[in-house]
């Protein structure tokens, strides 16, 4: 009958090894969790300069319309349309 030997350094060193791969997982996972957050956070900062993106278009096209434009120089400019008799018409 074959009997096994136990070698209590062979056990130590494997109970050893165990602890540092598990140490090592648990970085790992650790790492990995606060890398996704970050990530989930990027994401989300993504999508809140879209919003603003979108809110600054809709108002440099509500602050560029002609009418708006032409209220503006009326009022802030005093400019008015010529009338006939102030148009220069200039031929090549």
């Amino acid at each position: 009958m074959i009997r096994p030997t136990f070698s209590p350094l062979i056990f130590i060193a494997c109970v050893l090894m165990l602890a540092i791969v598990s140490v090592a997982v648990v970085a790992q996972v650790y790492d990995f969790r606060k890398n996704f957050s970050y990530l989930q956070a990027l994401k989300q900062s993504e999508v809140d300069y879209e919003v603003k993106w979108g809110q600054l278009l809709l108002e440099q096209s509500a602050l560029t319309q002609p009418s708006r434009l032409e209220q503006s120089a009326i009022r802030k400019l005093n400019m008015h349309s010529p009338s006939p008799d102030e148009l220069v018409i200039v031929k090549p």
